[in-house]
């Protein structure tokens, strides 16, 4: 009971009750109505400070006072309670990013996307699950199973706003294995891996993390778990190809390509496109697109979306080349290729999949 009382007296210091206040409230959870002479024995506070104590939780509005002699008090609703401290810090954070926007506007201007280090394992899942609720289009994933179940929720809540995941898990227990697949296999594109690898995540083909575990000491109890963010256009591909050629294709698919494209899908990672089109082509499976890229025509590039039907699809047998042949809706006949095409029509940041059955 002790251990218990201290963990909730610590959490409701994290949500900024000083520790006299945290011991005072909880106190008065377990007593009820008391007297402050009550309270003070009860949780060791001294009768010195109790009423200023519970003075400044009565501002705080978590607890209620009777007009008695002695006076006696009451703890609120403990729902109550946590909304009213957690309400406050939602506006210290609002007027907080007010603040900083207002410091950041006449701030130096560096060009800082390359690398940046991210340390400590709930810094970098914190920094993940960010990554994750920001992904608009897609998100490509690989880690293990148990690392990919603690962020499921936030896998899910990105499938549920349309997100494209492709997943490839790391296989570290059946059970761990058999629930995530019991999860995703309908509404990801999974992919099992026996062996163990770096994690790897990448949004919207824009911005990525590989999660790495980083010795600094020699004492195995002394360990320091490291990720690398990767904001660099010119670094990112390096980790999207070892994620493409090293951890999607020797990895086992679980997910039914039947099951799995019977919807639009939106494709920022331009051979997944390749992959699931040419996988309904081949099933007679008609297909329209919706393309948004650039035209490369005599040197220039100019922004262009088109709409139309994909005819044909092509993989090279080192899968390093991968293109879609587009009709649009006009008639033209256009060659897609992925980012940084040079022979292509049209260079594909971003592509829709509407299969017509």
């Amino acid at each position: 009971m002790k251990e218990l009382r201290e963990k909730t007296i610590e959490k409701l210091m994290e949500l900024g009750l000083n520790q006299n206040e945290a011991k005072a409230y909880i106190t008065l959870i377990e007593l009820g109505v008391s007297s402050p002479l009550d309270i003070a024995a009860a949780s060791g506070i001294p009768v010195s400070k109790i009423y200023y104590v519970l003075s400044e939780l009565e501002k705080k509005g978590i607890i209620e006072m009777h007009q008695s002699k002695p006076k006696l008090y009451r703890a609120i609703d403990p729902s109550r309670a946590l909304e009213i401290l957690t309400e406050k810090y939602i506006e210290a954070k609002k007027e907080a990013l007010k603040l900083i926007e207002m410091l950041s506007v006449g701030g130096r201007k560096v060009d800082t996307k390359t690398l940046w280090i991210v340390r400590g394992r709930k810094n970098i899942i914190n920094r993940i699950k960010y990554l994750i609720k920001n992904a608009n289009e897609s998100l490509i994933a690989a880690s293990t199973d148990n690392v990919l179940l603690l962020l499921a929720k936030d896998i899910q809540r990105a499938i549920g706003r349309g997100v494209n995941v492709t997943l490839v898990a790391y296989k570290t227990r059946d059970e761990a294995t058999n629930l995530l697949v019991k999860r995703f296999k309908r509404e990801a594109m999974l992919r099992i891996r026996p062996v163990m690898a770096p994690s790897v995540f990448i949004a919207d083909d824009s911005i990525g993390i590989v999660y790495i575990t980083k010795f600094l000491y020699r004492a195995p109890d002394r360990r320091v778990e490291t990720a690398l963010l990767v904001e660099d256009e010119e670094y990112l591909p390096i980790f999207s190809t070892y994620f493409r050629f090293f951890l999607w294709y020797p990895s086992k698919l679980v997910t039914s390509p039947e099951e799995f494209l019977v919807r639009p899908r939106t494709y920022r990672v331009y051979y997944r496109a390749v992959e699931d089109a040419r996988y309904l082509l081949s099933t007679g499976i008609r297909l329209k697109a919706e393309v948004e890229g650039w035209l490369i025509s005599g040197g220039k590039r100019e922004k262009v979306t088109l709409k139309g039907e994909v005819v044909n699809t092509y993989i090279s047998p080192d899968k390093t080349i991968y293109n879609l042949t587009l009709v649009t809706n006009e008639g033209r006949k256009y060659l897609l290729g992925g980012k940084r095409c040079i022979i292509e029509d049209v260079e594909t940041e971003k592509i829709t999949l509407i299969p017509i059955t």
